[in-house]
């Protein structure tokens, strides 16, 4: 297998939590190494704070990133601003790298990046909170909002009717379709492994873009055959787009 793969010159590759196989997800270093890369869409995960920040990280819990079983979203910023989120990934080469805040992130970086938020946390507040954040920071041409949770969509479209929404799904059914259709979403997003020709041609009845996630290997030693696969596989079934953590695996035609 050769390196990168060649996709088409439309197909968007989306930088999950940034150049995360490299850097230390969703902090600073992994959305310049994106930017370095020349691929500017990013992928980043949206958690509120007790005294009401959104703050970048993926998993509910600080345990992965070696600060225990405390919740995001039972802390505040002061709290979560003071821990090492770079350690955990190589004490070496990335200790005492920060959290960092979605508007931490915008003033860094500002339209030269193309953000797919997605609302992963639970607290209420959370889509007008980042709502609030694109509209300030003038983005809402270089943003769309994604979640698992089709509730925290809806909530978002009330905040935000024009927004671009996506709804991140285990696979294409006639039911997502529907609700799909009911909200006016801009995007649904299957898993790789779960994609077709015809489960792509059926999303593309209500949503204009489809763009899939999980392209993950099974061996984290020597994911490449695997992660080459399921980049051929949404390739192939049409998808308009991808996450990966690797995003220099692939390159437009």
């Amino acid at each position: 297998m050769r390196l990168p793969i060649t996709v088409p010159s439309d197909f968007c590759i989306i930088a999950h939590r940034g150049a995360s196989a490299y850097a230390p997800e969703n902090s600073i270093l992994a959305f310049d190494l994106a930017l370095r890369m020349a691929r500017p869409h990013v992928e980043l995960d949206a958690q509120l704070t007790t005294d009401g920040r959104v703050a970048l990280c993926h998993d509910s819990t600080l345990a992965r990133y070696g600060h225990g079983d405390q919740t995001i979203e039972s802390l505040d910023w002061a709290t979560l601003a003071g821990l090492d989120m770079g350690a955990w990934f190589s004490p070496y080469l990335y200790a005492h790298t920060p959290m960092i805040t979605l508007d931490q992130l915008f003033a860094y970086f500002g339209d030269r990046l193309f953000y797919h938020v997605e609302i992963k946390g639970k607290a209420p507040g959370l889509p007008a909170a980042v709502h609030k954040l694109i509209r300030d920071a003038g983005l809402e041409d270089s943003c769309n909002i994604t979640s698992f949770a089709y509730d925290a969509l809806v909530a978002m479209r009330r905040v935000a009717p024009a927004a671009r929404l996506g709804w991140l799904i285990p696979e294409i059914t006639d039911a997502a379709v529907a609700q799909a259709d009911a909200l006016g979403l801009h995007q649904l997003c299957p898993r790789a492994a779960q994609v077709d020709a015809a489960a792509v041609k059926l999303a593309r009845t209500v949503a204009p873009e489809v763009r899939a996630w999980g392209l993950m290997g099974t061996n984290p030693a020597n994911p490449q055959h695997e992660v080459a696969d399921l980049i051929e596989r949404v390739v192939d079934a049409g998808c308009d787009g991808m996450t990966i953590n690797w995003p220099d695996w692939a390159v437009n035609a």
